[in-house]
């Protein structure tokens, strides 16, 4: 058995009642909650001689600091690390792994580095490539 019963109903007046029910329901938030802090990214600077703003310390504060959204290990003066060795590459990737590891949630890298052609290894430099820094760019051109 099927039901069909046409309710007829005038626009005019129903539009005003619906509005009415919706401005009641929108305004029934708490006026009391604190709005959420504002957060704001953090540049933490290294090049090959100075690696004093990537220290654990300094990247457990802005780690843990709940107004820090990312943390960028931004790599300057060009990014030259032609001097290293692939044993030293993957001792400075184990370097940054360990500090990444503090907040890996957090942390990405910027920059490009320029490495030796050959020295790096395949794996080292697609890890290098997925923290978010660039390896030997400017050589691919």
């Amino acid at each position: 058995m099927r039901f069909n019963k046409k309710i007829k109903y005038n626009i005019k007046r129903t539009l005003p009642i619906l509005a009415i029910a919706g401005a009641g329901l929108m305004s029934s938030c708490d006026k009391g909650d604190d709005p959420a802090p504002v957060q704001h990214d953090v540049e933490l600077k290294f090049y090959q001689d100075n690696y004093k703003e990537i220290q654990p310390v300094v990247v457990s504060q802005h780690a843990y600091d709940p107004s820090v959204r990312n943390i960028y290990f931004v790599l300057i003066n060009g990014g030259d690390f032609t001097t290293f060795g692939p044993i030293g590459l993957g001792q400075f990737r184990k370097y940054l792994d360990e500090r990444i590891q503090i907040a890996p949630h957090k942390i990405r890298g910027r920059g490009n580095f320029v490495f030796l052609p050959g020295i790096v290894e395949k794996e080292d430099s697609l890890w290098f490539v997925k923290q978010g820094w660039t390896v030997n760019q400017h050589k691919q051109k």
